[in-house]
């Protein structure tokens, strides 16, 4: 007996669909690099000690990153962003209504856990024994996902989060900074951030995704991971000084690991007042020598030699980074102020209209007035 008057109704009804609405999402996974190659050499106890270190080095940089990010980025105490773990992969969503500040964040991020991961002792203990560092990679995509809020956020479900774990994946076979971002993110982003320099789009084919994804592997980087005169480290500072300590040491070993040389070269110029030191020049010079069109190592040194009044050789150096990289506004803007400091104006007009080409707002940097033709024959 049941207490239903229609014992068949509770067959019939098809069960309640959960609320859910779609929201466009960006999403970087991180992941160990070559993590399996541990799991088959480490005991148990060992392995879980490993994953337990790049989870708990995640969550730290993840509420340092966002809680400045707060504070000095988007100047609100709410920002829309949830971080889950799968295993030895870090996945991290945002969803803001400013999309290409969502994958800039999130690209920052990315480049900060590497630095904080190069830091472990884990690292330090394989650099001093003569092996190569454990590495990090990721993947960034942007698109909707099915929403279901919850209590402390959202479950999400979608391809979006498919593609976004391909993109990790295909990022382990990349040649710098292993950090590989999708058509979608990058369409958010490019033309809006100066300071990250991307590879030409290539095509890769992803298991379980019929159509072929274009994508862009992060070349070099002018983000900062440590302090500045008016704001903390986006890298949490025990996590900073552990990658400080490490970096050089790592360069010296690891001599094709060159994103290390990018993320310390801006920290240290960040720290001396934005000025290149002695060191710091000598450490593009010896870079060149490995990559002659490392772009950060072009544009510190050309910095470098300005700063000391050898404008001609600094000129021929900006002359070998816009050349190598003719999409960098920045290269063509300091090309430009150092054009202006020899006198050559008309020189340094094209530059500046080149930087603006390529992003650079008219009021950073005004265009010289040119004489009027045979002003100089007037007496």
């Amino acid at each position: 007996m049941t207490d239903d008057p229609n014992p068949s109704s509770a067959a019939q009804s098809p069960p309640s669909l959960p609320e859910g609405e779609p929201l466009e999402t960006a999403v970087l996974f991180v992941d160990l690099v070559s993590s399996s190659d541990f799991a088959s050499v480490l005991g148990l106890r060992e392995y879980a000690r490993y994953i337990d270190s790049f989870e708990q080095l995640c969550r730290t940089q993840c509420e340092h990153f966002f809680r400045v990010a707060r504070h000095y980025d988007w100047k609100s105490a709410h920002v829309p962003y949830e971080i889950q773990f799968l295993g030895d992969e870090l996945i991290v969503y945002m969803h803001t209504d400013k999309r290409h500040r969502d994958v800039y964040q999130l690209l920052a991020l990315a480049i900060t856990l590497k630095c904080g991961w190069l830091g472990t002792a884990l690292n330090k203990e394989r650099l001093q024994a003569g092996a190569p560092s454990a590495e990090l990679a990721a993947g960034i995509h942007v698109g909707s996902v099915w929403a279901q809020r919850t209590p402390t956020g959202y479950k999400r479900r979608g391809f979006t989060i498919n593609v976004a774990k391909r993109v990790e994946s295909a990022s382990r076979e990349g040649q710098n900074f292993r950090i590989y971002v999708s058509d979608p993110a990058m369409k958010r982003v490019n033309r809006q951030i100066r300071n990250v320099l991307f590879s030409p789009r290539k095509i890769v084919q992803m298991k379980g995704v019929v159509v072929p994804v274009g994508v862009y592997e992060v070349m070099d980087s002018f983000i900062n991971p440590g302090p500045t005169q008016t704001k903390p480290p986006r890298l949490e500072p025990s996590l900073f000084e552990g990658f400080a300590n490490v970096a050089q040491f790592a360069l010296d070993t690891n001599a094709f690991d060159l994103w290390i040389h990018s993320c310390l070269q801006v920290a240290d110029e960040a720290r001396n007042g934005k000025k290149v030191t002695d060191d710091n020049l000598e450490r593009c010079r010896r870079i060149l020598n490995i990559d002659p069109k490392n772009a950060c190592a072009l544009h510190h040194l050309a910095q470098g030699l300005r700063d000391r009044g050898e404008f001609e050789t600094a000129l021929l150096v900006y002359q070998d980074l816009t050349s190598h990289w003719p999409g960098f506004a920045d290269g063509w803007l300091e090309m430009g102020k150092t054009l202006k400091m020899t006198g050559d104006l008309t020189a340094a007009r094209n530059a500046i209209l080149q930087a603006r080409r390529c992003g650079v707002e008219g009021h950073e940097e005004p265009l010289p007035e040119l004489p009027a033709p045979g002003a100089s024959h007037l007496i």
